[in-house]
């Protein structure tokens, strides 16, 4: 029974000389405290018999407390009261809270019922509503309260000691998302989602972003990664056995392959400068990739490359590293990169890839941004440094100019082998053909053989050298004198090498004509003589 202050002194006016056997059993809490109630002697009443903590009143620890700058009558000879210090969560943190006493919770939940008690500040509502023992769902806001420590352990930031339960100190901070940034949100209990398809579990209502977990689990919510994302901007107080939070930027990121201080805390420290072989030449150049993460595609990338851990030599350090990013970076866009340069290095020469700079960032831009299409995530703008040619550049290009030139001339000694083989083909034709000549038609045969070889002459050595090789044969053919005297123009007014070549063009056009015509020859003047012995195939080449 709590009674003010103004009313024991009114009784102890009524009660006269006497009432002052009344002050002995006064109790006020200072301010900061609470009174915990001992029972020494009462009667038992049944339904306290099972319970640890008293709701009924019966001999032992009692679940009403004592509030501080009441006055409390409480003879020391029933009650034994002590005092302890208000339950304080510092701000910026969470209270989290074990119930000592209550019905059993089932073995294969982890976390107990939720009961409406005030925030734990009402002991007896908690019992009478058949609360459980264990951990709650129901976290503490930053502020005091009168809690029972005899019912309730409530674990801060200020109690938690080297850790508790399975919590350290940074588990009961609140969840700060920043702008650019959304919360993917991890439940640890709950059903088990039975969609192998599905990456996340759906989204379900009601749960006040998960800061309810009794809402949460009451409306069918499964355990893993979660659809339903915490916006940036704002704090949210989740219980820490409930469910933990993965930060994933979806602000604009610029990663970087280069030379840089390799940083855990990077989300690129796995992406070194580019180095590209070219033709066994090594070349090097700088590039940068901006992407963005929409909040819709954070639970993926959390999905399927894992949470935030911690480092590995020091596992109490409170700086997490950020794993899904870096390792969706090193994995995704590394290895696109990587295999891009490994697949085109092949198609170019050194400096026809020193002069491809554009070509190949538009090439490597395209790859990337097929790669983040798959995962729902934004390629905003691909850039390449400059390329670092190798140091023997000059060397390089004089190396490939000779081997050029050598090709060249190359490709000329064959096509002028393949003119001589194809004319050799065609006078061993023609000479075969020309013994056995029975027809008009066998003999149109060898005058079109004896055209292709002269075409093919004239293609191989031209039409001025095939020229003089006629003249030549003709004048070996006529009555000259072994020794002819007087001056050069006597000797080429006998031999007037302008008219032996129109006699050798006026033969030319004369079998492409008959060609042409699909008619044999005729038997032509005896100037013709020249020709027509070419075409029989008896002429000298």
């Amino acid at each position: 029974m709590i009674v003010p202050w103004y009313g024991w002194l009114l009784l102890v006016i009524f009660l006269g000389g006497g009432g002052y056997l009344l002050f002995i059993g006064l109790i006020k809490v200072p301010p900061g405290q609470v009174g915990v109630v001992r029972v020494r002697f009462a009667p038992s009443h049944p339904d306290d018999a099972r319970r640890r903590v008293k709701v009924h009143g019966s001999p032992g620890v009692q679940a009403e407390l004592l509030k501080a700058d009441w006055l409390y009558f409480r003879p020391p000879v029933l009650y034994q009261i002590s005092r302890r210090e208000r339950t304080r969560v510092p701000p910026g943190t969470i209270g989290v809270v074990v119930a000592r006493d209550g019905e059993t919770a089932p073995v294969h939940e982890a976390l107990s019922r939720h009961v409406e008690c005030d925030s734990f500040q009402d002991g007896r509502a908690f019992l009478r509503n058949r609360g459980q023992k264990g951990r709650q769902p129901a976290v503490l806001p930053v502020g005091e309260y009168d809690i029972n420590p005899e019912l309730f352990d409530v674990v801060t930031v200020e109690t938690i000691g080297s850790g508790r339960y399975g919590l350290t100190e940074n588990d009961l901070r609140e969840i700060d998302v920043q702008v650019g940034t959304a919360g993917v949100v991890i439940v640890r209990v709950g059903q088990m989602y039975d969609d192998s398809n599905a990456a996340v579990a759906p989204r379900v209502p009601h749960h006040r972003s998960f800061q309810y977990p009794w809402a949460f689990l009451e409306n069918g919510g499964c355990q893993g990664v979660q659809e339903e994302t915490l916006p940036g901007g704002g704090s949210y107080q989740i219980n820490p056995w409930f469910a933990r939070v993965v930060l994933i930027p979806t602000r604009v990121l610029v990663l970087e392959w280069s030379r840089k201080r390799q940083e855990e805390s990077r989300f690129d420290s796995a992406l070194d400068q580019i180095v590209v072989n070219v033709g066994g030449f090594p070349i090097r150049f700088d590039m940068q990739q901006t992407i963005q993460i929409p909040a819709r595609a954070a639970p993926r990338l959390v999905s399927q490359f894992g949470e935030q851990e911690k480092h590995p030599v020091e596992p109490d350090d409170d700086v997490t590293r950020p794993a899904p990013v870096r390792r969706f970076v090193e994995r995704v866009l590394g290895t696109t990169a990587e295999g891009y340069f490994l697949s085109t290095a092949s198609e170019y020469t050194v400096l026809d890839f020193l002069n491809s700079h554009n070509e190949v960032r538009l090439e490597v831009e395209q790859k990337v941004r097929q790669a983040l299409d798959e995962w729902d995530i934004e390629a905003v703008r691909t850039t390449l440094g400059e390329f670092e040619p190798p140091a023997n550049l000059d060397e390089i290009r004089r190396a490939i100019a000779s081997e050029r030139e050598h090709a060249r001339i190359h490709r000329h000694e064959l096509e002028n082998a393949r003119i001589k083989a194809e004319i050799v083909r065609v006078q061993a034709e023609s000479e075969a053909v020309a013994k056995g000549i029975r027809s008009t038609a066998e003999a149109e045969h060898i005058q079109k053989l004896a055209a292709a070889e002269l075409e093919a002459r004239i293609q191989l050595l031209g039409q001025d050298v095939v020229a003089m090789e006629l003249l030549l044969a003709q004048l070996s053919k006529m009555n000259v004198p072994t020794y002819v005297g007087g001056d050069a123009t006597a000797l080429l007014q006998h031999m007037p090498l302008e008219a032996a070549r129109e006699m050798i063009n006026n033969a030319i056009a004369r079998v492409q004509q008959k060609e042409m015509a699909g008619a044999p020859p005729r038997p032509g003047p005896p100037d013709d003589g020249a020709a027509s012995e070419l075409a029989a195939g008896t002429g000298p080449i």
